[in-house]
């Protein structure tokens, strides 16, 4: 088994209103290894950007700790820019990035995935 380096464009571009909370498409990552990164290019506003899980590419959840500590966080408080940013990613097959705007004004974001796989031969 060989490793690779992919970049996967999650959205091309999503719309969040001022306060909103919008979600990114689902992203199958069945043999992510190590670390992950993302750039992130925003417009606008304020943005936090956390990581959801599922098992089937449906159903998300935030993911906790044992003692219900936040998992999964990729950047607080981002302002207008690009951002490349490297993220511990939450072991699970699908991911997808929820995106909050923190009360300064409606922006969008594009966000490329960059990741580590295992290739199978």
């Amino acid at each position: 088994m060989g490793l690779g380096i992919f970049v996967q464009r999650v959205n091309t571009t999503l719309a969040v209103t001022r306060a909103g909370t919008v979600y990114s498409a689902s992203v199958s990552v069945p043999r992510l290894t190590g670390f992950c990164s993302v750039l992130l290019t925003t417009t606008a506003g304020s943005v936090t950007v956390t990581q959801q899980c599922s098992l089937e590419g449906t159903t998300f959840y935030d993911a906790v700790d044992s003692d219900g500590n936040a998992l999964g966080p990729v950047v607080a408080a981002m302002t207008v820019g690009t951002k490349y940013i490297q993220f511990a990613p939450v072991i699970a097959p699908y991911i997808r990035f929820k995106i909050v705007e923190g009360d300064v004004a409606a922006l969008s974001i594009t966000i490329d995935l960059i990741s580590q796989k295992g290739l199978q031969f």
